[in-house]
């Protein structure tokens, strides 16, 4: 039997986190599989500006700064940051990972980077998703306008369904 595969973003708040009692609840986990997604901001390398020409005679370079020649010396590239990044977000979600699969739920982690709203709608379409479940913040007026909304944007352009939770209290 082919399982439901229900996409989970979570932004690494306990605010976000709180859908997961309310899947417990209303999906069996013979009938489904989780996966729980987190987006990340791009990684960037750190690299020095390169060498100067310290003049045209001699093949001397110069780094601008200490900083420069240490980063030349030592890169970090965004390669090395993204693979980082993927395993320590991977480390953030096992206690949640733990507490869907102490329930009966076959349930994998899916790491991206990018804009929220955009990174979860492509990996709908590119994953064969048969439902999204998230919170939403609620936010109104020039809050909404300023932070935007995450949820209203997927709901809106979904192409699947979407269970969306506002909690009444907000945890931080």
């Amino acid at each position: 039997m082919l399982k439901h595969r229900i996409l989970i973003p979570l932004d690494g708040s306990h605010f976000s986190q709180q859908i997961l009692s309310q899947i417990r609840r209303f999906l069996d986990p013979v009938e489904n599989e989780l996966i729980l997604l987190r987006v990340a901001p791009l990684p960037e390398g750190m690299v020095g500006m390169p060498a100067k020409p310290a003049a045209v005679e001699w093949p001397i370079s110069v780094h601008a700064s200490h900083r420069d020649a240490e980063m030349a010396r030592h890169p970090i590239y965004a390669s090395q940051v993204w693979a980082t990044q993927e395993a320590r977000v991977k480390d953030e979600l096992w206690e949640e990972v733990s507490y869907l699969r102490e329930a009966g739920y076959v349930v994998s982690v899916e790491v991206k980077f990018g804009e929220p709203a955009e990174e979860i709608l492509n990996f709908i379409e590119n994953e064969h998703i048969d439902l999204v479940a998230m919170t939403t913040h609620g936010r109104t007026g020039l809050r909404r306008f300023i932070f935007g909304s995450v949820a209203e944007s997927v709901l809106r352009r979904s192409p699947v369904p979407v269970m969306v939770l506002r909690p009444t209290v907000q945890k931080e």
